[in-house]
């Protein structure tokens, strides 16, 4: 025998408006997601917990519900009425659901209703919109309206269409209602490629910003550029010394190098200093950099190089190295130290 919403919620179908309250917040503290390992199964149950409470706690909705519950009866009662009832089925109709989208819908496909759902993040909490889905099980035949009631009882202001399930719960939507809160699959379709298609858009947003963010903030100016080439051009033997001792001396990157070659990273004479806090290592000298490990406050470190514009430092721990910011060191002063080779250019 297939369960009612009331059943679902435990309640029964005379339950003020308090009980229907109290039923849905035992519900949904039990099957939060946050509170269960398998978040997909809390995920569903949660999605059917707030579509039954959609219903169920809106005096309207309610009451075109309760006026279908005379239709689940149980299977003794099914079989007795087949015995001399009409068939009042069909196995497909066109209609429009509730986005004004026309179409065919046939027994077995898959309709959508909106509900939104409590989630969290830590402690920030705020509402989902997701679709609660059921499948097409029976559609009433409008053509043989006027047998309906001789097969099940229903709310004479309204058409029965279909009759859905879910699990092993069964549910009647009329035509009205249909319309004005139900999508279907083709909708669906329509709807969640649209959203991916956006997810897509700001991703290639985000993405071209990050590009562009680095390309401007850690490359090097044209101006740069060109005395780089001059160094590089007038003495190539030179330059791979110079950035063979930087990589070497100072866990200096490719792209670190052509920075302290251009003077925009300042080498500093490896003087030791303390962290004034916690801080992390990070391999750029910006907010978005990765972190490549952490020091404990009142750690020892050795300064390395310095980014002046940035206020940032670059400092090795241990086996680690990675930029910091010139405030969570005792003493951030870098005294500059210029390699002999580029002395002898200058």
């Amino acid at each position: 025998m297939a369960k009612t919403h009331y059943d679902i919620f435990g309640i029964s179908p005379d339950a003020n408006q308090e009980e229907v309250k109290a039923a849905y917040r035992r519900l949904a503290l039990k099957y939060h997601p946050d509170r269960n390992q398998d978040k997909e199964y809390s995920g569903e149950k949660m999605k059917e917990i707030n579509f039954i409470y959609s219903i169920l706690s809106n005096p309207e909705k309610r009451k075109w519900y309760d006026s279908t519950i005379s239709y689940y009866s149980s299977n003794e009662e099914r079989e007795e009425r087949s015995a001399y009832t009409p068939y009042v089925y069909c196995n497909s109709i066109t209609i429009s659901d509730s986005k004004g989208r026309t179409t065919t819908i046939n027994v077995g496909d898959t309709i959508y209703y909106l509900v939104e759902i409590d989630k969290s993040i830590i402690t920030w909490k705020y509402k989902s919109k997701e679709y609660f889905d059921v499948v097409i099980k029976q559609i009433f035949d409008p053509s043989k309206r006027d047998l309906f009631s001789q097969v099940f009882d229903f709310d004479f202001g309204k058409t029965p269409l279909f009759l859905v399930h879910w699990g092993n719960s069964e549910m009647m939507i009329y035509r009205e209602d249909f319309e004005n809160l139900w999508i279907s699959s083709s909708t669906y379709k329509s709807i969640d490629n649209r959203k991916g298609v956006i997810t897509g858009v700001i991703l290639v947003l985000i993405v071209g910003f990050l590009v562009y963010h680095f390309a401007n903030k850690f490359s090097v100016d044209s101006e740069t550029k060109a005395r780089i080439d001059r160094i590089q051009q007038s003495n190539k033997e030179i330059i791979e010394e110079d950035k063979a001792y930087y990589k070497e001396n100072y866990f200096a990157s490719e792209s670190e190098v052509n920075y302290i070659l251009s003077e925009y990273y300042i080498p500093c004479t490896k003087e030791e200093t303390k962290t004034l806090k916690r801080v992390e290592l990070f391999n750029i000298p910006d907010r978005l950099g990765i972190s490549v490990g952490e020091v404990k406050k009142g750690e020892p470190v050795i300064k390395l190089l310095q980014c002046p514009s940035l206020k940032k430092i670059k400092v090795k721990y241990g086996d680690k190295s990675g930029w910091v910011s010139e405030s969570s060191l005792e003493n951030s002063f870098c005294d500059f130290e210029q390699n002999e080779n580029l002395e002898e250019d200058e």
